[in-house]
């Protein structure tokens, strides 16, 4: 728990954002869906609520689903959580 919580901080140190506001049931579909650790799933939903609003976050989920294409975003953001989680 600690480390996730050293992991949160950092990645909230480098992106200078606030996180933006998603509902609530956008935190639970994601958790369900995520299936790395449970300190990388945390560290990519701060991350990802820092990086993207809620709608820019669907339109880039409908993109990858039509193209096959990842938003920068959140390729940075897995990067960023991947490394601080190993």
């Amino acid at each position: 728990m600690r480390s996730c919580l050293v992991a949160l901080l950092a990645l909230a140190a480098c992106s200078g954002h606030a996180a933006h506001a998603y509902p609530e049931a956008e935190r639970t579909a994601f958790a369900q869906s995520c299936s790395g650790s449970e300190e990388f799933c945390a560290c990519a939903w701060d991350g990802l609520t820092r990086a993207m609003t809620v709608d820019e976050y669907h339109a880039a989920l409908t993109r990858f689903q039509d193209t096959g294409l990842m938003d920068p975003r959140i390729v940075r953001v897995r990067a960023q959580c991947r490394e601080q989680t190993i």
